[in-house]
């Protein structure tokens, strides 16, 4: 029974590997999607809380500009992430 359960643990562990890696790997798409919300929101309240306290936007014009250049160079990451594409594989 021992040797049948060793032999059952061997077949398996190959497939034990491959699923706890796709568990890492759901669980950093999820972080990383609600890391780009949080962003997106910050990007909207920011600003609308610094108008409200009197703040000029033309203050905000240079990080504006910094967070657009960073949405442009990583999008391709974050839709190459959403089709499931796994780069390190290739």
């Amino acid at each position: 029974m021992e040797d049948n359960a060793e032999k059952m643990i061997r077949l398996l562990s190959s497939d034990i590997d491959r699923k706890c890696v796709q568990i890492k790997e759901e669980r950093n798409s999820k972080l990383c999607l609600r890391l780009f919300v949080l962003l997106c929101a910050a990007a909207v309240i920011v600003p609308a809380i610094f108008v409200a306290f009197g703040v000029s936007l033309f203050i905000l014009i240079i990080p504006a500009a910094f967070m657009a250049v960073a949405f442009l160079l990583l999008s391709p990451i974050i839709i190459g992430q959403q089709g499931g594409h796994d780069y390190g594989e290739i």
